[in-house]
């Protein structure tokens, strides 16, 4: 079921009919133009979940440091023992891997606080290669933990790596579903992320799907449209007060909404869009639009 609201559709509508009509009624091209229609909601949401990676690291330096002293003590027991060399290499390698992502978090950390960033891309590098790290040592933290139970006499040292390993895991798990927002969707603590990711990927076909089919019924409208003006041209018309009209038309005839909405919408659009003398005249005709 759509959550996106009408208003939203709406003006993402009147962008799709404004860029139609500017370019003399051509097919308008739908990646160049959701690059551009959504380039900030992109920005947002890009911000918004570099934020949420930082949230949820933010214990990572006291646990990197108990790590690292762990997984010393560790090493300074097993080193002298050839039984133990295969269970040690694993020990380093997820240390190693750690350590890599712990810088990774602060990388992310240091371009999100960059002011002379002028587009959000960096920021998407940082953060991807956080999430890939997260699910690289979330994964080596798996395949290492069962194989403590074959080493009893180390015991008491593995016990207290595995608190920490076990520790990180739950942030590392968090982190790697923040790659995929749908795997959020039952997590009150970022309903808002989650709620922006859904809206953009929303708005597009519901846009789309609006647009068109007003463009569809252009040539239905128009005579409607000119015998509403009272033989004023809509050649003359301003192109976003004709986009507005073409909405209002539609949405009157077409989808069957209550006059009131459809008159406070379109209005609200031209307030919006247009500006106040322009609002006026829209009400005006959508008005007279209805009682026909």
């Amino acid at each position: 079921m759509m959550n996106i609201s009408r208003s939203k559709v709406r003006q993402g509508a009147l962008s799709y009919l404004y860029a139609y009509l500017s370019n003399g009624s051509q097919p308008v091209d739908s990646a160049v133009f959701w690059s551009i229609a959504q380039e900030k909601e992109v920005d947002h949401l890009r911000t918004a979940r570099a934020k949420a990676l930082l949230h949820v690291c933010r214990a990572t330096a006291d646990s990197a440091r108990l790590l690292a002293e762990r997984v010393q003590n560790l090493e300074n027991l097993m080193h002298a023992d050839l039984t133990a060399a295969g269970l040690l290499e694993d020990v380093q390698r997820y240390a190693n891997q750690s350590s890599n992502f712990d810088a990774a978090v602060k990388a992310l950390q240091y371009c999100l606080a960059d002011k002379r960033r002028d587009t959000t891309d960096q920021l998407v590098l940082c953060a991807g290669d956080v999430m890939r790290l997260a699910k690289a040592v979330l994964g080596l933290g798996r395949d290492m933990l069962p194989r403590f139970a074959d080493f009893p006499a180390y015991r008491p040292q593995l016990e207290a790596l595995a608190a920490v390993v076990n520790r990180r895991a739950r942030m590392l798990e968090t982190c790697s579903q923040l790659e995929d927002l749908k795997a959020l969707e039952d997590n009150k603590e970022y309903a808002g992320l989650v709620r922006m990711h859904q809206d953009m990927l929303e708005l597009r076909p519901a846009v789309e799907t609006l647009a068109k089919a007003i463009i569809a019924h252009i040539p239905l409208m128009e005579p409607r449209l000119e015998a509403l003006l009272n033989n004023y041209s809509t050649e003359r018309l301003d192109v976003v007060d004709k986009c507005i009209l073409y909405i209002a038309l539609y949405e009157l005839t077409e989808n069957g909404l209550d006059v009131p909405i459809v008159v406070s919408e379109v209005t609200s659009l031209a307030n919006e869009y247009s500006g106040s003398k322009s609002a006026q005249f829209i009400h005006g005709v959508v008005a007279a639009a209805a009682k026909n």
